[in-house]
């Protein structure tokens, strides 16, 4: 226990201090902002698919295929495919809630300030537009980056009183309104600056630079195995100490996995045969450690269990548990700092992530189509929903009892104990 109290004392403080940090809040608060959009357009693309699905679109006259695609179709133009337009304002809005600055203005000159650097074209019939790749996955980067600047600059001058005041007389929104001229102009004009200045290169655009020398590089990397695993350890990691690891990495990875799943989401919506990633939103959402504290409760109390506290204790974590409530079991079993269920409560998303990613590369399991799943869907449905296929499901099933194997040995520890301490009570 020496070891683990250093160790705390070391990873407690860091862990606190990520989950403290404005930006990382305002990252995370501000993507909630596109999540009933995004949740709108996922539950409506997989309506518009079920009959692919579940495998009779072959059997239904083309009419209602027809309608499906026509009715249900557009809705990912207005929701999923310009997220980075909710979450630019929600970043800028959440950011100043942190100064105690006006938010509704912030969020709306982040905003503005985004649309300033993207890239607009011309139609003869359209006239101008702005392409609609460049509000979703394409613009999520620079759109976190423009949210933060032109928040941070509008807030510092607003701070300073470098801003108009109006008469007391004047109704509360209009002075609000000249109070926020000079802190949001500053933002604006150096962005209008950068766009300018932009023409002159290659690229033509911030958001294309940003896109080719960041957020690729960033999503290639994230993208990849190695870096989920790694993700998915602090995750139970910090967990473990009694932390919201989920909060905590998710603020880290999410601009990453949402981008990644916006891309799969528009392959998925375009028909196309292969998606581009594995892992994405989806894939953290359905197939790293869902089902766990399911095939754990299940397995202990009705076929292994013998001592009264541990059979109890598993028959109250499994109704939360359809519907991945985890805290029963963390904070129930306990898991938190429980050395004994350390290393399954580590070991097993661990395998479970990487019997999923090898799955899906390997062809076995279509990669997940990007739409938000939400995470209280119980397993096997969640699988099916986040894959378009029966084989999302079956996935599912064979790493739950995985995960289920990798716990029971230490579990059946733990139970011995107790029955041992109630034979003697």
């Amino acid at each position: 226990m020496k070891f683990v109290d250093k160790l705390s004392e070391k990873m407690v403080p860091a862990a606190t201090l990520i989950a403290n940090n404005k930006y990382l809040l305002s990252l995370r608060d501000g993507f909630m902002m596109a999540f009933p959009g995004t949740m709108f357009a996922s539950i409506m693309i997989i309506i518009q698919n079920l009959p692919t699905t579940f495998g009779f679109a072959g059997y239904l006259p083309d009419g209602v295929n027809t309608f499906l695609n026509d009715f249900f179709g557009p809705v990912g133009n207005a929701t999923m495919s310009i997220s980075a337009i909710f979450i630019v304002y929600g970043i800028g809005y959440q950011l100043a809630g942190h100064y105690k600055q006006s938010q509704v203005f912030a969020g709306a000159i982040s905003l503005s300030s985004f649309i300033i650097l993207l890239p607009f074209g011309t139609d003869k019939s359209l006239g101008t537009f702005i392409p609609l790749s460049k509000l979703g996955a394409e613009g999520m980067f620079v759109g976190i980056i423009t949210a933060i600047v032109a928040t941070e600059i509008y807030c510092r001058i607003g701070r300073a009183g470098i801003t108009i005041k109006m008469p007391e007389s004047v109704p509360p929104m209009i002075a609000e309104s000249f109070i926020a001229i000079i802190p949001g102009a500053a933002p604006l004009f150096l962005f209008n600056l950068i766009r300018y200045l932009f023409t002159f290169t290659t690229w033509g655009n911030a958001v294309d630079f940003v896109y080719e020398l960041l957020q690729q590089q960033l999503m290639n990397l994230g993208g990849t195995l190695p870096a989920v695993l790694i993700a998915v350890f602090f995750t139970q990691f910090f967990w473990w100490f009694g932390i919201h690891g989920t909060l905590v990495v998710n603020a880290v990875i999410d601009p990453i996995m949402s981008a990644l799943a916006i891309e799969n989401y528009e392959a998925y919506k375009s028909g196309a045969e292969q998606l581009p990633h594995i892992i994405n939103t989806t894939f953290m959402g359905v197939f790293v450690n869902q089902g766990m504290q399911l095939g754990i409760s299940i397995a202990m109390a009705f076929f292994i269990a013998k001592s009264v506290r541990m059979k109890t204790t598993m028959k109250t974590i499994v109704a939360p548990a359809i519907f991945n409530v985890s805290e029963p079991m963390t904070f129930g079993l306990p898991v938190v700092l429980n050395p004994i269920v350390f290393i399954p409560w580590i070991l097993a998303p661990l395998v479970s992530t990487t019997i999923s990613y090898f799955a899906i590369a390997v062809g076995l399991v279509p990669r997940p189509i990007g739409a938000t799943v939400v995470w209280t869907t119980p397993i096997i449905l969640s699988g099916w929903l986040g894959t378009g296929s029966i084989a999302g499901a079956i996935l599912q099933i064979v790493t739950v009892i995985v995960m289920t194997l990798i716990w029971i040995p230490f579990l059946m520890a733990m139970d011995n104990e107790y029955l041992k301490e109630e034979q003697k009570g």
